[in-house]
């Protein structure tokens, strides 16, 4: 995978608690590292608009870098300028130049910096953990690879982690779980914290086998420790109970895909990102299959207050909204890379299918269509266009998803 498509699988959650207050960098990384994988992340940002900018530029800014012999030139400096631009637009920016303000260069820094750099990370860490690269290179060693002002004590981290000096280096087998104990991401590879300038170098077999970390007939495991850790899309974390503030927040970013386990006292995610169904549902459609299993699960989480009010269902209603594969496939062929309709709309791409939970869940405006039972959700998008989500009430109780579209927002 690369460090694009990374970017661009990553779903876009909107970091902010029930009462409104944003989550810190400290609170997200207690967050488990399935979740976070599928997020796109800054700490005590709430607005979808600005996520989505941040998040589109980084990978254009990627994409660029990647095919240098492209077309499109994208800056550091204009995605910076573009950022900062995306927080005053919805009213974050706070006019000052410092890091905790979503609308200062620095905090647009860090952000390029973080989320490029986890999926640049990514990217080395799955080929530094092919089986042949384990074989020659079977350890690695977290060094500096980057001056700072102000150094945070690693060495020590390590040691508190439960890592092993040797010869007084911070080196350990590839798939040790020190490397995910001392990242604030919860994962194997850099960055392993904000601004941290800490890297790894691989090293070699000899040695290892001379520093005592493994004997000379060494092999390694088959699997990379890089696919174990992401072949799990379930997530868990402990919450005081059940309706904990925890579980409440969570919810209001992926809906009854977050459900409570009361045995364990823990709450995990159960259920798949819009973008991954999508793709399954048209690599089945492609292969001539005429139906499909594939489905949310359990679904996309019950209505927001505003869709209540307005389709005059009680606040506790029990309905969810339901995902039809024809339907998405409607959306793929109809609304995705091309638009059947180009005077009044813009194509989606397929990462965009992942903002339907959000507009779902946070519209801007829900209207009565004029067909019955049929209503538009709309959501304002970063480049000011217009999401529209459509659905519809079922006379024997759910709602279902019909179509997904992005319209011309007004001059």
């Amino acid at each position: 995978m690369t460090p694009e498509e990374v970017i661009l699988r990553k779903n876009l959650v909107s970091s902010v608690r029930p009462d409104g207050r944003g989550i810190s960098s400290a609170e997200w990384a207690s967050f488990s590292a399935a979740v976070k994988d599928r997020a796109f992340f800054s700490a005590n940002v709430e607005s979808v608009r600005f996520l989505d900018t941040a998040r589109s530029r980084i990978a254009e800014l990627l994409s660029a870098a990647k095919n240098p012999d492209s077309d499109t030139f994208v800056s550091r400096a204009q995605v910076v300028s573009d950022i900062m631009q995306a927080a005053r637009e919805s009213g974050i920016a706070r006019g000052t130049n410092l890091i905790t303000d979503p609308g200062s260069a620095a905090r647009a820094n860090v952000i390029i910096d973080t989320n490029a750099g986890l999926a640049a990370g990514y990217a080395k860490a799955e080929i530094s953990n092919s089986y042949g690269a384990r074989l020659a290179f079977p350890a690695q060693e977290l060094v500096r690879i980057e001056e700072r002002l102000k150094p945070r004590d690693w060495r020590s981290t390590w040691i508190k982690k439960g890592g092993k000096l040797l010869a007084g280096r911070m080196i350990a087998l590839k798939d040790d779980p020190i490397w995910v104990a001392i990242s604030r991401f919860g994962v194997p590879y850099p960055p392993f914290d904000f601004n941290s300038g800490m890297g790894l170098e691989d090293v070699s077999f000899d040695e290892a086998v001379s520093l005592g970390l493994i004997s000379d007939d060494y092999q390694p495991p088959q699997a990379s420790p890089i696919d174990n850790f992401n072949k799990s899309l379930e997530a868990e974390m402990s919450v005081p109970g059940p309706d904990s503030d925890l579980e409440r927040m969570l919810k209001d970013s992926f809906g009854e895909q977050i459900q409570y386990n009361p045995h364990t006292k823990r709450v995990y995610f159960s259920g798949a990102f819009v973008q991954d169904i999508a793709k399954k549902v048209k690599a089945e459609f492609d292969a001539g299959k005429k139906t499909t299993s594939i489905k949310a699960k359990p679904s996309l989480g019950r209505p927001s207050e505003r869709f209540c009010i307005a389709a005059s269902l009680p606040q506790d209603t029990k309905y969810t909204l339901n995902l039809p594969p024809a339907n998405i496939m409607h959306v793929i062929k109809d609304h995705v890379e091309v638009d059947k309709d180009p005077n009044n709309n813009i194509p989606l791409d397929m990462r965009e299918l992942d903002i339907i939970p959000h507009v779902w869940r946070k519209p801007d405006s829900v209207a009565k269509q004029d067909e019955p039972n049929f209503w538009m959700l709309t959501k304002k998008s970063a480049d000011g266009n217009i999401y529209r989500l459509v659905v519809s009430l079922e006379k024997n109780g759910g709602i279902t998803f019909h179509t997904f579209y992005k319209k011309k927002g007004k001059k």
